[in-house]
């Protein structure tokens, strides 16, 4: 389905129907990106941050939250977004970026490293430093926009450099780099070739993509409080490894 038929056929949706059409999700997210209220590929994954980014059009236009034909229309049409923040530009898979969403907490507070009491402090997604480079304080705190723009600007600065050295990088689909890239935000952006990383390594050099999901599934400490929790993780990293970009 396009936003032309639904303004043909004058249907309406909830926003999450996007999960279902991965045709019309691309073709929203591919508006959303032209009018900067959403940045990555365009992929067709439909998740919390193109749900948001939908949102923030329609509470602009002051339209209801519904994909019907007024919203189509207004989607299409649309050459600019009033009252917009401007989201970075990034080449980051949106897929990768939702999949860290789903598994990791957003905390709008600096807090404290939970092993050690003190340093680093903390705060949005994972952010350990502002964008100036400076540490965070104890006290200090920050709005869900800038916790989201501060986890883009930190996977461009910070991992997607050394995930873009693994050779088979250039030859993945938007789905696959995301895996790698939540797979990546979770044990370290220069697993590929460590010590630990033979599993992975092997079938990412080989291009075995046939084992690629029991290779995801062995990187989940077993035994431990936390197995259950990164076996989660790594099925839904292998899924959307293997699933094909439409």
């Amino acid at each position: 389905m396009k936003l032309q038929d639904i303004v043909k056929l004058n249907q309406s949706f909830e926003f999450d129907y996007l999960s279902q059409d991965r045709e019309l999700a691309q073709q929203v997210q591919i508006r959303l990106v032209d009018l900067k209220l959403l940045s990555g590929v365009a992929d067709g994954a439909y998740g919390p941050i193109t749900r948001q980014a939908t949102v923030k059009f329609a509470q602009a236009f002051d339209l209801p939250e519904l994909l019907n034909a007024v919203f189509a229309e207004k989607l299409i049409e649309a050459k600019e977004v009033p009252n917009t923040i401007v989201l970075i530009p990034t080449s980051l898979p949106i897929c990768g970026v939702e999949l860290i969403k789903r598994f990791e907490g957003c905390f709008l507070n600096a807090y404290p490293d939970p092993l050690t009491k003190r340093e680093p402090i903390t705060i949005g997604w994972g952010s350990t430093k502002k964008r100036d480079g400076s540490p965070w304080r104890l006290g200090e705190s920050i709005s869900q926009q800038e916790a989201d723009e501060l986890l883009i600007l930190q996977l461009e600065r910070n991992y997607l450099p050394d995930l873009a050295k693994i050779p088979c990088w250039g030859e993945l689909n938007p789905n696959q780099q995301g895996a790698l890239l939540s797979f990546g935000y979770n044990l370290g952006s220069k697993f590929y070739g460590a010590p630990g990383f033979d599993s992975m390594t092997k079938v990412l050099k080989n291009r075995d993509w046939d084992k690629i999901r029991e290779t995801f599934i062995k990187y989940r400490n077993p035994g431990t409080n936390v197995e259950k929790g990164l076996l989660a993780r790594r099925q839904a990293e292998a899924e959307l490894f293997l699933t094909p970009i439409i």
